[in-house]
């Protein structure tokens, strides 16, 4: 590409496809040409912009205009350059990042700024920080952290956040306590806000459960992180779990309780409120059905919730709103039924 009006024409091409009318408006632009001529030298510029590469035309012969000679294409396609990847070279990598000296490290990779912060802050008494806080010692961006928590070298332990100096904060959850003396029976996690409230009101008198929490819908895998710290708050191991009565219900309890799991802890699906959902509530259509994960199946069968296999399977569901303050005041033996506060 030597002719200066080629690499002008060139400058003018958007990035995109552009059409024959659109390459006699460029060429009348960043040159003139004689009478007669025009037609060649669109072809010869073009011919050029091939040659290296930086268009392309159309490779039917149906897309190219053959009225006159040198025949032109419809529409030409101008390329994006390849980015040309820079890398870290000859890294002399903190002891803590020794799992980077194998490889090649891209010139913009995050772990440069956490070695150069290591190297900096090496010897120096530093005081723990929620991992948000450290970002921005790091990288001045509180989300660029959390970024990094999700590559592989978190995940398989080859640096921890005790390295960092910093801590993970899960975000709160919405949480009510029992009345005075249920501190030691089970906490109650609610997959939806209105069931919540409803169990949060009835718990205030009935003291059946030690705190209601709420698991924040389908979310409720993420939520666990908040509600751990309230289980060993209350010196529990074991959750208790209600929410609707369809596959996708039952499958949310099983990805929490995987979480659980991890750290120790244990997930059950309450049976007394999900078999006053079998007795009050009615079936609808579900947006899913079919077989239950294996996890999922161990759940329903631990609370011998087995009679709700065959609505899963229905693609049907019971919506956890039917267990209302009326239906949970029959969970009590008391002559006289609580009321809403």
């Amino acid at each position: 590409m030597n002719r200066p009006e080629t690499t002008r024409f060139l400058e003018h091409l958007p990035f995109c496809r552009t059409y024959q009318q659109q390459l006699w408006e460029i060429l009348s632009l960043v040159m003139t040409v004689p009478s007669g001529e025009q037609r060649k030298t669109l072809r010869s510029i073009l011919d050029a912009l091939v040659l290296e590469n930086l268009v392309e035309v159309p490779k039917s012969e149906g897309l190219w205009d053959r009225s006159a000679l040198p025949h032109l294409p419809n529409w030409v396609t101008r390329r994006r350059p390849r980015a040309v990847k820079e890398y870290a070279e000859e890294m002399i990598w903190t002891p803590e990042l020794k799992f980077l000296t194998s490889g090649r490290e891209p010139a913009d990779s995050p772990w440069l700024m956490v070695d150069a912060w290591l190297k900096k802050t090496r010897g120096k008494m530093l005081l723990r920080k929620p991992v948000k806080e450290r970002s921005l010692d790091i990288f001045g961006d509180e989300k660029a952290l959390d970024e990094l928590l999700r590559k592989r070298p978190f995940k398989e332990g080859l640096i921890s956040l005790d390295i960092l100096q910093c801590y993970y904060v899960p975000e709160p959850i919405p949480w009510e306590p029992g009345p005075s003396g249920s501190e030691n029976l089970d906490g109650l996690c609610i997959e939806n806000p209105t069931t919540y409230d409803t169990v949060v009101k009835f718990n205030k008198q009935a003291g059946l459960w030690g705190y209601v929490a709420y698991g924040r819908g389908n979310g409720f895998a993420s939520a666990v992180e908040g509600i751990v710290p309230l289980m060993e708050r209350y010196g529990h191991s074991r959750l208790l779990y209600f929410g609707d009565a369809d596959l996708e219900g039952v499958e949310i309890a099983c990805r929490g309780s995987r979480r659980l799991t991890a750290v120790g802890k244990i997930l059950e699906l309450d049976p007394r409120l999900y078999r006053l959902l079998s007795k009050h509530g009615k079936k609808a259509p579900a947006g899913s059905g079919g077989a239950l994960s294996v996890g999922a199946m161990q759940l329903i069968s631990k609370a011998g919730l087995e009679e709700l296999v065959q609505i899963f399977e229905e693609n049907l569901r019971i919506a956890q709103e039917w267990v209302g303050f009326a239906e949970l005041n029959s969970l009590l033996e008391a002559s006289f039924p609580l009321s809403p506060l």
